[in-house]
């Protein structure tokens, strides 16, 4: 008998699926006392962005995080305050911020708060003619989830998707019960993926894996990939790398 605990969590080719029972807590030194959870940073080849589940500590939290990356922060869970240039933000359950590169920011979590976040950490590649985008922020739970040409697919999306000066989206796909991808997609950008709600079937690079609320997945460049909903329906943040050529 294995006494090797069993997990859906692994490793194939293009792509990587953690589960909450694969979770190992690391530390930084900007996030004194709270548990760091690396999804993806660029050790994972050929990665160019970074993606954290953020559990802030009980006991009351201010960090600084320097300027020179851009960054994306989501709340999840509990609530913590962000702030950046004389503006603020509670980050609750569905509320986002967009922090260009130039910027630092700072979060704050009260003595006995529970916070859960994700944060997402990138190099911004300019593009000659286009300046920066602005900070932007918003509430996924205040937001209509618009149709798509898909049956039984609805999205919102956080960032401006028409906006060639983001080089990345977010956004948030919702999946009817038994609705699927319509293809099995092929393509250049990369994508990071956490399951915010329900379950499914996930296809990638050909393999059929099993997923739940809670999991992420970091799809390579070029990843064969594909999902079908469960019972219950799903929904998950999608990250995307776009209108930038690759090189």
């Amino acid at each position: 008998m294995s006494m090797v605990p069993e997990t859906r969590g692994t490793r194939g080719r293009g792509f990587t699926l953690l589960t909450p029972e694969n979770h190992y807590a690391s530390r930084l030194p900007s996030f004194p006392g709270a548990l760091v959870y690396k999804l993806v940073t660029p050790r994972l080849i050929p990665a160019r962005f970074g993606q954290y589940l953020l559990d802030l500590p009980e006991q009351a939290l201010r960090t600084e995080v320097k300027s020179g990356y851009e960054n994306f922060l989501f709340g999840l869970d509990g609530s913590a305050r962000l702030r950046w240039e004389g503006e603020s933000l509670d980050l609750d359950g569905g509320a986002y911020a967009y922090i260009p590169a130039s910027t630092g920011f700072a979060l704050e979590c009260e003595a006995g708060a529970i916070a859960r976040l994700l944060w997402i950490k990138r190099r911004y590649e300019a593009w000659p003619g286009l300046r920066a985008p602005e900070a932007r922020t918003g509430n996924a739970s205040e937001m209509t989830a618009e149709p798509t040409a898909t049956r039984g697919l609805r999205r919102r999306e956080l960032l401006g998707r028409e906006d060639p000066r983001f080089d990345f989206n977010m956004s948030l796909m919702s999946f009817n019960p038994g609705a699927s991808l319509p293809q099995v997609e092929i393509h250049d950008e990369e994508h990071g993926l956490y399951m915010t709600a329900g379950g499914g079937i996930y296809s990638l690079g050909g393999e059929a894996h099993e997923v739940h609320e809670g999991d992420f997945i970091y799809m390579a460049p070029y990843c064969p990939q594909g999902f079908h909903a469960g019972v219950g329906g799903a929904e998950y943040l999608l990250y995307k790398d776009v209108y930038r050529d690759g090189f």
